[in-house]
Order: structure tokens, then C-alpha cells, then sequence
């Protein structure tokens, strides 16, 4: 997924969103404006977010991809998440991105075939050697550029919280090229107000029913149970809406 058609795609600077000037609801920066400029023109975000991977800023000592990774987190909802795909009948699930695989095993065990990607190299290598078998793989692949693995479900939990409003409706866009017919997406419910930020120097939350993306009501959501952190995220959910339905 990788090549010449990749690299004449990277993104220039010039696509990337200014700064916002205020923010509305939590807004974490991780990277300064200087050092994600000099990373975006290098890369893109395979640039930004190895730096990410390689520094761990996210401090988690359990997993390199947050807090939002760790195996108690994922035991909070893995079971209604589980439930989910099993009366949607899926075959194949996309896990988009993949991040260290570090919560989801149970779900991928639940799934005749597991794919997950994400755009850093490195590592997409240590988790293939780690947890690749007959039923998982793993590929690297940018979300919003490089064509994707065929699905029934994408997941796309806390991806789309790092990207920009122009990177979020290229990663949609090519979710809905590549075939699969549900996306599970997160979400925050009662955020009212969706913030630009340049792509992988922060995150904040996001409410896909808001503007600028509109989506229709979900035909489910599941209650991540994120009491944590004050309870600032209480409203944290997995978003499932049909593919062809993304007005995208």
C-alpha cells in the first residue's frame, strides 16, 4: 500500500488547517506548531504520527497508543462492541486504525477474519510479529490515501479525533471506497460544536451529527462507560452507521 502513487498523494502544508482560534470542549496539543510543520512537510502524517509512536507522548506505560488503549479500557464496552458485530453478521472486520492492538484481541477473536492498519511502519511490524496469525492481519496503510483491505465493518475508534475536518472526509471517502458496508466510528454525543486541528497534533472530541459532517442518527451506539478523567468524556460512544448513508 505503499509507492509512487502514495508519495505523489502526500499531503502539502498548504492542505493542512490553520490553528483554531478558540476551541470548544477538551482540545489536547501533543505537538508544537513549529515541530508539526517541519513533520508534515517530511511526511505527512505517516511523519507525525511515527514521531508520536517513537516519543510515546501520550506517557501511557501500557500502551504507546494512550490511555484510551489499555486492556481495562477495553474491557468496559468489548462485550456490547462484541455483540454488535455478531448480529451484523461480520465476516471481516477493518480495524482502522490499529494502533498496538493492545485492547481488542477478545473482538478479533470474535470475527471469522481481523484486518488492522495504521499508517506507522514500525509499528504495524511489531504488531504483526506480535499478534499476525491465519485469521489476523495487519497492513500499513495512510486512512485517507492508500486503498484499504475489502470489509463488511470498519472501526474506526479514536482515529478520526486526530485528524482534520479535510483529513476526516478523505479517510471517509476512502472508507466508502473500499467496499464495506458499516462503519463503527467514535463519537461524542453532546459535543456541540466540532473544533479543526492540524492532523495527529492533538485530538479533541467530535460529534459526527454535528457540522461540518452532519451524519444521519446512528442505527446503534455503543456506550464506551468512559468515567474516567473526571468524567469529561461520559458522552464518549461508537457511532454505527451504514456506509452508503455518510453524506460524505
Amino acid at each position: 500500500m505503499e509507492g509512487a502513487a502514495a508519495a505523489a498523494d502526500a499531503p502539502r502544508l498548504e492542505d493542512a488547517p490553520g490553528e483554531p482560534s478558540h476551541a470548544a470542549g477538551p482540545l489536547r496539543r501533543i505537538v508544537s506548531a513549529a515541530a508539526w510543520r517541519l513533520l508534515w512537510m517530511a511526511g505527512g502524517p505517516r511523519a507525525v504520527f511515527t514521531r508520536v509512536y517513537r516519543r510515546n507522548v501520550w506517557g501511557n506505560a501500557e500502551s504507546v497508543s494512550g490511555p484510551g488503549s489499555t486492556e481495562s479500557r477495553g474491557a468496559d464496552f468489548r462485550d456490547d462492541l462484541i455483540d454488535v458485530l455478531r448480529r451484523l453478521d461480520t465476516r471481516v472486520l477493518l480495524d482502522a486504525p490499529c494502533g498496538d492492538f493492545n485492547w481488542i484481541g477478545p473482538v478479533a477473536d470474535a470475527v471469522p477474519r481481523y484486518v488492522g492498519v495504521d499508517v506507522v511502519p514500525e509499528l504495524i511490524e511489531r504488531v504483526r510479529a506480535a499478534h499476525g496469525s491465519e485469521r489476523r492481519a495487519f497492513a500499513c496503510a495512510d486512512l485517507a490515501r492508500d486503498p484499504l483491505p475489502r470489509a463488511d465493518v470498519i472501526l474506526c475508534r479514536d482515529g478520526l479525533v486526530h485528524f482534520s475536518f479535510r483529513e476526516i472526509r478523505a479517510a471517509l471517502r476512502n472508507f466508502q471506497r473500499s467496499g464495506a458496508t458499516y462503519l463503527l466510528a467514535t463519537t461524542f454525543v453532546d459535543t456541540a460544536r466540532n473544533t479543526d486541528i492540524r492532523t495527529g497534533a492533538g485530538w479533541r472530541a467530535l460529534n459526527l451529527q454535528a457540522p461540518p459532517f452532519s451524519f444521519p442518527p446512528p442505527l446503534e451506539l455503543v456506550d464506551e462507560r468512559c468515567t474516567g478523567y473526571g468524567g469529561r468524556h461520559r458522552e464518549k460512544r461508537l457511532g454505527l452507521w451504514r456506509m452508503d448513508a455518510l453524506p460524505v
